[in-house]
């Protein structure tokens, strides 16, 4: 009874009981969530269909004539060396050239001694330099001290070994593009292509041909000059270069890594099984658009490729960018690897959307706070404008540096903040249910209750954990399947 005995009115009443009804409704799913997301049974983003129509999010509603990212300024295409992979790639061409001749620059040389471009990016960017050097040195060390974790990981390590196997080397399916796009997207067309009945037919079909090659998101967009990368094309090499006119659209798909694995992240998970799937799916779409006549290439990180990946997909309405930087799709959450074929074929572009994943990046915070490295933002709003877009920007060479220190070799990395998104999570009831709430909440108050709930539910084993002994204790985010514990089948 309130103060005084005094009646409750009947709004009253209905206000009352309708918040201790949504207390005892948040607790119930909270707790219901907590077994659910226990439950390893469904996964975000499996299902039987071959086509996709079992996928759960409807995005019609949430069709927007604008992508989410902010223009903030005039769009800047993506330099050579802007790429962690192309400038750290230079570096080591420097200090061990192919040619088998003497060094041309050594860790104990400056920012002065670099060649060209090199010393500009390192001039206008201090402190990136050193952290290479401690990169390259920490992963020096922990080749090294592979030999006390070999046994421990090595089902780990071989199942990484085998997915990463069909992307060693030019042999591999699909063939390394030899000339320009002009040339080498058109090489292997051997006929004209048939009329087709409309761009929505030619969308609807190879959206359901890249289902049945494995896709589990598809999604078309237009080929922006901005997302294309500047300095460097496949097939030519460094140049300069402009959007070649057939790049008219992109299939942009998406797949998840294998969910037991990836939270076990960092020791457990590899990120070349999404990769190695991606480059079959996309070099399948590539063969099937020459075999009916149209121009194609795929691109297939981490390194086939020549298009930035999150904002194409963005375009192609597959989801937003995170705090992380990663792409978070309704179905997959930031548990989505892309790939892309670029083609002539007259299609029709999906619409972006907005479910409100930047807003609850903005609270929720948890990939920060996990990051091993320190590289993601903590910042509420992303401060930095990025090449004319206002976003959050990520250290790439504090993630590089953690990359080369978790236990695991050569090239198993970390993905934790793909991990502990709470957007990656189990295709349950709870997760249908939270995320088709939480778009439609105009408040954001269902999205800051459920974080709530997130952060005490969930274990977090701490951002230094991750790392190896002395710093951390090799703590993965949650533990691996048994048929990656090499104990659980070897006498070690």
């Amino acid at each position: 009874m309130p103060k005084g005995n005094k009646k409750i009115n009947r709004r009253d009443f209905i206000k009352y009981s309708g918040i201790a009804g949504a207390a005892l409704t948040l607790s119930g799913i909270a707790g219901a969530g907590y077994f659910a997301g226990k439950d390893k049974s469904t996964h975000t983003g499996w299902g039987k269909g071959a086509y996709g129509e079992n996928q759960d999010f409807n995005r019609t509603p949430f069709r927007v004539n604008n992508p989410t990212y902010k223009k903030a300024g005039k769009p800047v295409r993506i330099g050579y060396l802007e790429n962690i992979f192309n400038r750290n790639g230079e570096l080591y061409r420097l200090m061990h050239p192919r040619d088998g001749s003497n060094p041309k620059w050594s860790l104990q040389q400056g920012v002065d001694d670099l060649p060209g471009d090199l010393k500009k990016f390192y001039k206008k960017h201090p402190g990136r330099l050193d952290e290479f050097k401690k990169a390259y040195r920490r992963g020096r060390q922990q080749k090294k001290n592979w030999e006390k974790y070999k046994d421990q990981y090595l089902l780990a390590d071989a199942w990484s070994a085998a997915h990463s196997s069909p992307m060693r080397g030019r042999e591999a399916f699909p063939a390394e593009p030899q000339d320009a796009p002009e040339k080498s997207d058109f090489k292997g067309i051997n006929t004209k292509p048939c009329q087709l009945k409309s761009p929505g037919h030619g969308s609807r079909l190879m959206k359901k041909i890249a289902h049945t090659f494995g896709a589990t998101l598809v999604g078309i967009a237009p080929v922006k000059e901005e997302w294309l990368y500047q300095g460097y094309l496949r097939g030519v090499g460094k140049t300069r270069y402009e959007k070649p006119p057939h790049w008219k659209h992109a299939i942009v798909v998406g797949i998840p890594h294998e969910w037991e694995s990836l939270y076990a992240n960092p020791v457990y998970g590899t990120s070349y099984d999404a990769y190695s799937m991606l480059n079959f799916i996309a070099g399948k779409l590539e063969v099937f658009l020459k075999h009916i006549g149209y121009a194609a290439r795929s691109h297939v990180p981490p390194t086939d490729y020549d298009l930035v990946m999150p904002p194409l997909a963005i375009d192609a309405g597959l989801g937003e960018q995170g705090r992380n930087g990663i792409l978070i799709t309704p179905e997959l959450g930031a548990n989505t690897r892309l790939a892309a074929v670029t083609t002539n074929m007259p299609l029709e572009n999906d619409k972006p959307i907005d479910i409100g994943i930047k807003e609850f990046c903005e609270k929720c915070k948890i990939c920060a706070e996990q990051c091993p490295s320190g590289a993601i933002s903590f910042d509420k709003q992303p401060p930095q404008v990025i090449r004319g877009y206002r976003r959050w920007e990520i250290n790439q060479e504090k993630c590089f540096t953690i990359w080369n220190t978790v236990a695991t070799s050569h090239p198993r990395g970390c993905r934790v903040c793909l991990a502990v998104c709470p957007y990656s999570r189990k295709n349950n009831w709870i997760h249908k249910l939270a995320k088709q709430m939480d778009a439609y909440d105009p408040t954001g108050a269902f999205s800051s209750a459920m974080l709530a709930m997130q952060k005490q539910f969930f274990d977090y084993p701490g951002a230094q954990e991750y790392l190896p002994p002395p710093d951390g204790s090799n703590a993965v985010y949650q533990e691996p399947p048994d048929w990656l514990k090499t104990e659980e089948w070897f006498d070690l």
